[in-house]
């Protein structure tokens, strides 16, 4: 059944029909949909054709609903289909299926590298043909190795070569896989996965998948996906992809500036032109010296057409949370230096006033910079809004739906930035997003995560950026440590959610210990005028100390480089060299909760890995390793010289070297390559085996 959203799109319009008559003169296309995806100045408009935004995953078919707390936080969301259809001899089960017209415009799933779970087949059936518009193997369809290359298709990883992460079959890397291409169909569209099992596999797939779709109101012209179209949509493409990549593509504005310092309680505000105009940037500069605390006590406030539409700390807003460290998505930039810039469009018929609030214990000096340019003002125009909430404690137990945000009006939800914050490592995040729209009873929008709702996957990503979803350098490191403060932002370029009365956003709250968290959510919707949330100022939890994190890491691992993700220049020829995990195996602290294992068995065997590259200066280089009782005695070379007494990998019990201090390198090209070559082993070793687990870099001053 179409939801209301679709229906009313037809009614409750000032010049309903103009507009339909307008939208009927669309055709959706591969281009348009790229075009609607690079348009900054789109998600600022009702859209046009109207279309229902919808999902379906792989969520626990068990949840009968909120109000039977026995299944509703059930967590079986794996191994869930439509039903199952025999095809040319082969058995697909069908995950996805709309009556048209729509577009498929993201497909999430966990890639499973090295986990030697069944490899998977794709099919998009467009149109009731039998014949796929799209096949394709599951894994590299949502890793840039089939047909869609990034930034459409990636994965939500630290290490942006894939191939890297494709050479280690043997290392439990479970990573997510996004794909973002807008596939659109004019009559209908049948997504189906075929499972490929090796002989004694268990009889389930293993099969976890988001897909979310739009569909379209009846009568709305699509041109549906073809693989020809595609191919002959090169250039649009290629643009597209450019301009994803170009953050700072944004329409050029008149800028206004004002800066000072804010005494707590007071602000810096500005009044921009009046008029029909848009706010194109928005650039706030502080002092990282004020960092943590700025980010939360420092509130992003702003009034368009005399209504209250911003009210969010400047950490959530710009999507670095509660941590000063560089991330980048198509709306926002936050570098180490301070400046933080939004690109959100922010369009205004007659006034509009943006601040800084001070809501610290401190002074703070700040630098406000606004872009604006001229801009219509019509039927289809909408206001931004940004809001926030935050909660600490938060108990796990018992489980809870914890709410993001509820509206009321007529609008389009546009993203989000969720930041949690734990004493505990273990993972706190199989919660699924419940979204509902236009007052629905059951979610339409129901998930198999909170890592899947933000496009990675089982809790394997330190950080990462795209254009869609964003991850900063988290305070834990490893699957095993989600202690410290996380955040994770999610864009929804073409898969914004329109509602045309209301819209309801919670997450479960679902870890895996029964702890207490913090959670802080900035949410993003555009608006027809008069809309209206259940969030106002939250004045006491922006003004309250942000929690401490007193034990995630060990301070040494702070910045440290894995050698599990180091490029291997050259090695040994057969020499065997795995990541192998080691959190609670093991007493001791390991950064990443691993090393990197190598199976040296005589004097000589090396291996040489790039520490880094693109180093500017001198860097003091401090190893972390592990010792046991079978491993041997190692030389250490940077850039083919030697930089220290052999190293005794040798102890009774297994436990981490502490710091090994290889003294000031200087990079060659820029690049620092590190040589450990077996040197022998001590007499009451056992073997040569050997265990490295991590490098700091560290600036080298005066020099």
């Amino acid at each position: 059944m179409r939801s209301l959203g679709a229906i009313f799109c037809l009614i409750n319009l000032l010049g309903a029909t103009r507009l339909v008559a307008e939208d009927s003169d669309r055709t959706v296309t591969i281009q348009s949909l790229l075009g609607e995806m690079t348009d900054r100045d789109a998600p600022a408009r009702w859209p046009a054709p109207c279309y229902a935004g919808k999902q379906a995953s792989s969520w626990d078919r068990s949840q009968t609903g909120p109000d039977n707390p026995a299944t509703w936080f059930n967590n079986n969301d794996y191994d869930q289909f439509i039903r199952i259809e025999e095809t040319a001899g082969r058995k697909e089960y069908v995950i996805m299926e709309d009556p048209g017209p729509g577009a498929v415009i993201r497909i999430w799933k966990p890639l499973d590298i090295g986990n030697e779970l069944p490899k998977q087949t794709i099919r998009f059936y467009l149109d009731g043909s039998s014949e796929p518009a799209i096949e394709s193997d599951f894994t590299k369809l949502l890793s840039g190795k089939s047909i869609f290359e990034e930034p459409f298709s990636f994965i939500a990883s630290d290490e942006k070569d894939a191939e890297q992460q494709f050479s280690l079959p043997k290392d439990y890397k479970q990573l997510g896989g996004d794909l973002y291409f807008p596939i659109p169909y004019g009559k209908s569209c049948k997504v189906t996965i075929e499972a490929h099992p090796k002989p004694g596999d268990a009889p389930h797939n293993v099969f976890f998948y988001i897909i979310n779709y739009r569909s379209y109101q009846p009568g709305t012209t699509v041109k549906s996906f073809t693989m020809a179209d595609y191919k002959a949509s090169a250039a649009e493409v290629k643009h597209a992809a450019g301009t994803l990549n170009q953050l700072d593509h944004v329409a050029e504005g008149k800028e206004q500036r004002k800066e000072g310092t804010i005494e707590p309680g007071a602000e810096l505000a500005m009044d921009l032109p009046a008029g029909a105009n848009a706010v194109r940037t928005l650039e706030v500069q502080i002092d990282p010296a004020d960092a943590p605390q700025v980010l939360r006590s420092a509130v992003l406030e702003a009034s368009f057409d005399g209504e209250a539409a911003i009210w969010c700390p400047i950490g959530e807003f710009f999507g670095c949370g509660a941590r000063l460290n560089p991330v980048h998505d198509w709306s926002r930039s936050v570098e180490k230096d301070g400046k933080l810039t939004s690109r959100w469009v922010m369009p205004y018929g007659k006034s509009a006033r943006v601040a800084i609030k001070n809501h610290g214990k401190k002074s703070l000096t700040v630098k406000l910079v606004a872009s604006t340019s001229a801009l219509q003002w019509d039927d289809h125009s909408m206001h931004f809004h940004a809001n926030w909430r935050s909660q600490y404690p938060l108990n796990t137990r018992p489980m809870s739906d914890w709410n993001y945000i509820q509206i009321q009006g007529q609008g389009v939800y546009v993203g989000d930035t969720l930041t949690v914050f734990s004493h505990a490592k273990v993972w706190y995040g199989e919660g699924d997003e419940r979204i509902y729209i236009d007052g629905e009873k059951f979610p339409s929008h129901l998930g198999t995560g909170t890592e899947d709702y933000y496009g990675y996957a089982w809790g394997m990503a330190h950080h990462f950026d795209s254009p869609f979803i964003s991850m900063p350098l988290r305070d834990g490191r490893g699957k095993q440590d989600w202690s410290g403060y996380t955040t994770t932002s999610r864009l929804r370029l073409l898969d914004g959610i329109s509602f045309q009365s209301s819209l309801k956003l919670d997450m479960e709250v679902w870890g895996w210990e029964n702890t207490k968290l913090g959670y802080a959510v900035g949410t993003f919707w555009y608006a027809k005028p008069g809309a209206t949330s259940n969030l106002g100022p939250a004045v006491d939890e922006a003004s309250a100390e942000l929690p401490t994190w007193p034990s995630a890491a060990p301070s040494a691992f702070r910045e440290a480089i894995e050698f599990e993700s180091m490029k291997v220049l050259a090695a040994t020829l057969a020499l065997p060299v795995e990541t192998q995990q080691l959190a609670g195996l093991l007493p001791g602290e390991w950064s990443g909760g691993a090393h990197l294992f190598v199976r040296a068995t005589k004097p000589g065997e090396f291996v040489e890995l790039l520490v880094a590259e693109g180093i500017d200066g001198p860097r003091r280089i401090t190893l972390h390793a592990t010792k046991s009782f079978d491993y041997g005695l190692l030389q250490f070379s940077v850039n083919g010289k030697a930089v220290s007494q052999p190293f005794d990998g040798f102890n009774g019990q297994p436990q981490p070297s502490g710091a090994i201090d290889l003294g000031v390198c200087v990079p060659v090209e820029g690049r620092l390559v590190l040589r450990v070559e077996v040197a022998g082993h001590n007499p009451a070793s056992k073997g040569h085996l050997f265990g490295l687990d991590c490098a700091v870099l560290s600036p080298v001053t005066g020099q």
